[in-house]
């Protein structure tokens, strides 16, 4: 999406369009900033933080909205890291499957599988995590993710092949049963 207004704070118009995004934004990059940092509070924060400095922002029309708050969300993020001497990973509960499952039995089921799963995501390295949650927690495109990830689309395509199969390969030892 492209800004249509950069700018003047005082636009309603603008205004509108940054609530709409929000709205219909915020809870994808909540997702992601989650996967990056292992903490809910800490990425609620850095969504609110990507919106607040893009309401701040007076430069040129932003070309690709989400891809700019998505970034600035990964610096501010990074930023906090490094200032609390800490390393990211993923919390429990990131895992937001649609539907109802009939028996005690298979919610224990499907708990026990979200978290052999978010386990093994917290063994692959920060750019692995981040193109399998725009992949499927998003459902993100190729070419989605590679303008927030400066690098082309077939180059996405391989870090997600790289990344399913480390993952895959960490499911294994951790005697993943698959159905």
């Amino acid at each position: 999406m492209t800004s249509p207004v950069s700018g003047n704070q005082n636009d309603p118009e603008r205004d509108q369009m940054i609530d709409t995004y929000y709205r219909e934004h915020s809870r994808e990059l909540w997702a992601l900033f989650y996967s990056m940092c292992s903490d809910a509070e800490r990425a609620y924060d850095a969504v609110q933080e990507a919106f607040l400095r893009y309401y701040d922002y007076h430069g040129e029309p932003v070309r690709d909205l989400r891809a700019w708050l998505l970034r600035v969300g990964q610096n501010w993020l990074r930023d906090v890291a490094r200032k609390k001497s800490n390393s990211c990973g993923l919390l429990p509960g990131m895992d937001d499957f649609a539907g109802h499952r009939e028996s005690a039995e298979d919610i224990l089921r499907l708990s026990e599988r979200q978290g052999q799963i978010r386990k093994a995501m917290q063994e692959l390295n920060e750019d692995d995590r981040k193109v399998l949650v725009m992949k499927y927690s998003m459902d993100w495109s190729a070419a989605q993710m590679a303008t927030v990830m400066d690098c082309s689309a077939a180059a996405i395509d391989m870090r997600l092949s790289r990344a399913r199969r480390r993952l895959a390969e960490v499911l294994t030892e951790q005697g993943f049963e698959y159905e």
